[in-house]
């Protein structure tokens, strides 16, 4: 066996474990607005537990109404509750594989939106969870009991459904690590001042739950390091696990980070400033502080973080730094992972790259989940696509990512299927995303088109003149257009030809053209453009339209940038727009006042037009036109693999 470590049963509490595989706690709103169990959140939990994990951990379920975070979280409230949290304990136990499934209890404590919950937020002390965040109303004596008991009732109704466990989620500043931290605890009763006392609420919670239930398997979420400016780090989480475990905890599942001020300054541990773990964060990076705390706890340590691939999970495991591998988006991208592990079939596996487009930017707008890279995320319980009753020749022009998985939706339902692009290697823009300076995931995902088009039978023709008259030559039956776009540029007065790209043009290695850069639009795009050049050693100033760069992406991607421009020495100017070029300088100008600005050559960066005139010419030739990604509107990879598999299912 390739990975004996990773398929060793091992106990947690009372249950065996078939592996030693688990799949992390990650919210998806898929729940309904009440909180109540939808058949599409059994699909996908379904379908994760017969990819082969040992354990599900079950997403963070809200016990009390002011505690619930998200608009369609799920919820373990009331006895309403249970009936269709039965249906999912059923339907994961009915495929009898030996999966298990534990349940998360989580109350968000001062993370609250009182738009979400209609309450104030609640906390142990009137302080505000992170920067920003809403004023909470100090919990009583008496509440806090409450709360107390409402963990116990919620973990015996986690029992009544069915579930093989509870865990508590005692993590990134939700309300119970919130009374660990004195930055949010203030209190001067016995659930404040020492650690002990801090430490106390935790410590009820576990003791009644197991005075009600006995040996009913128990775990926790903790942040073993919070990463943040007076929070807590490892020597002090270490305390209040060993303080958990005296209580009577089966298992300890180690994260790290919560909201607030940042410690760290640069990026040398990307992980300790993007808590949300992006591509430009290591895999395994949590791995070290699990390590620690495996060192001084009996009980079996769950690892987490960017675990993505069975192979390092053999690497945690057989080196004894955790007893169980948690991974998370690995398996919204793939939940076979595990199954193809076991069965050596690792290249069939649909990489997560960790782009955060479809997760944590998502959940962290109130939205549902859905995944970049697995266009079936969320659709689980829809038929898949019929085999066709007919073969037809399709022809799919455009190898990005919209044409490559149009091609394999549709080879895989029985057509015969030519791709065709004007390029030397397939990848289209993934090429050039996957270039500038923390963004080789990326490559994964072209790597795991590629292979799947050669298995699938796809045939792939490149270096191809892209006309109506090739195209007609191959007698298509349908075409599926995945042509892409094109960059957008505008005229500058006094900007020579040749002293003027595309960031496209930059990152295909097409042009770099002479410092000093200009880089106008600070996109993403526009970002990674200045990262990519500012690492060459290039001086760089980017300049953007809008009051702040990088708007269309998430939080921790902006922090990341800001932090590169500043060690990179990269000029930033938002709210500015360039108005002409004068020999070595450029001029822009912000509410009337002009800027010059270094610049020898300029790159834009402002955005892209979508390739339709292809589409119009076959139409008209009276050839079955089917249009997916960029070419329909520039937008991410996110929506050209969806609009992909759409489009090679319906030909």
């Amino acid at each position: 066996m390739q990975y004996p470590t990773v398929f060793q049963p091992c106990r947690l509490g009372r249950v065996t474990l078939k592996n030693r595989l688990a799949m992390s706690q990650m919210t998806m709103n898929f729940a309904t607005e009440e909180g109540h169990v939808t058949d599409r959140l059994i699909a996908y939990y379904t379908e994760r537990a017969k990819g082969g994990v040992g354990l599900i951990f079950v997403e963070g379920t809200y016990f009390t109404p002011e505690g619930k975070g998200y608009v369609r979280q799920l919820g373990i409230a009331s006895e309403g509750h249970v009936a269709g949290l039965k249906g999912l304990t059923a339907a994961v136990h009915g495929l009898n594989n030996d999966a298990r499934i534990f349940l998360q209890i989580h109350h968000a404590g001062g993370r609250v939106s009182s738009k979400v919950s209609g309450m104030q937020p609640v906390a142990p002390s009137a302080v505000p969870a992170y920067p920003g965040a809403e004023m909470p109303r100090a919990l009583t004596r008496a509440e806090i009991a409450g709360l107390v008991e409402a963990h116990v009732a919620a973990a015996c109704r986690a029992r009544e459904a069915g579930f093989d466990g509870v865990d508590i989620h005692c993590a990134h500043g939700y309300l119970v690590p919130s009374f660990f931290s004195p930055l949010t605890n203030l209190r001067t009763d016995e659930y404040g001042g020492d650690l002990a006392g801090r430490t106390r609420f935790l410590t009820e919670i576990v003791r009644g739950i197991r005075a009600r239930l006995g040996d009913f398997p128990l775990t926790i979420k903790i942040s073993g390091d919070e990463y943040i400016e007076g929070g807590l780090g490892i020597p002090a989480m270490i305390e209040i696990a060993k303080l958990a475990e005296e209580a009577g905890i089966d298992g300890l599942i180690v994260s790290a980070g919560t909201p607030g001020g940042q410690k760290f300054e640069d990026l040398s541990e990307a992980h300790k400033v993007m808590r949300t773990l992006p591509m430009m964060t290591e895999p395994g990076c949590l791995v070290p502080i699990a390590a620690e705390f495996k060192k001084a706890l009996r009980v079996p340590i769950v690892a987490v973080g960017r675990i993505n691939t069975a192979a390092l999970a053999e690497e945690i495991l057989s080196q004894g730094r955790a007893d169980i591998a948690a991974i998370g988006r690995a398996l919204l991208a793939d939940p076979d992972l595990p199954n193809k592990a076991l069965e050596g079939r690792e290249s069939e596996t649909r990489p997560c790259i960790a782009c955060n487009e479809g997760c944590y930017k998502r959940i962290l707008g109130q939205l549902d989940i859905c995944c970049s890279v697995n266009p079936h995320l969320g659709w689980e319980a829809d038929p898949a696509a019929a085999k066709a009753g007919t073969a037809k020749r399709i022809v799919v022009v455009g190898a990005g990512p919209a044409g490559m998985v149009a091609a394999c939706a549709a080879r895989e339902r029985g057509h015969d299927v030519t791709l065709i692009d004007r390029g030397s290697r397939v990848g289209g823009q993934l090429l050039l995303a996957a270039v500038p300076p923390g963004r080789k995931d990326i490559f994964l995902l072209t790597d795991y088109l590629a292979g799947r088009l050669a298995r699938s039978g796809v045939k792939v023709f490149l270096n191809e003149e892209i006309s109506p008259a090739r195209i007609l030559s191959l007698r298509p039956d349908a075409v599926i257009l995945a042509t892409g776009a094109r960059p957008f540029t505008f005229a500058v007065p006094g900007l020579a030809a040749e002293r003027a790209l595309t960031a496209w043009d930059v990152l295909a290695g097409r042009a770099i053209g002479e410092g000093p850069f200009l880089v106008v639009g600070a996109g993403l795009v526009g970002c990674e453009t200045a990262d990519f050049l500012s690492e060459a050693e290039e001086k760089v100033t980017l300049v953007e339209l809008l009051p702040a760069i990088a708007g269309d992406a998430d939080k921790d991607t902006k922090a990341y940038f800001d932090i590169r421009f500043r060690e990179k020495g990269v000029a930033v100017h938002t709210g500015v727009t360039l108005v002409r070029v004068e020999g070595p300088q450029a001029v822009v100008q912000r509410a009337g006042q002009e800027l010059r600005i270094d610049a020898q050559t300029v790159v834009f960066s402002v955005g892209a037009k979508p390739e339709t005139g292809l589409g119009e010419q076959l139409a008209a030739a009276g050839v079955t036109v089917e249009m997916a990604g960029d070419c329909v509107k520039p937008r991410r990879i996110m929506d050209s693999v969806r609009e992909g598999f759409l489009a090679g299912s319906r030909v």
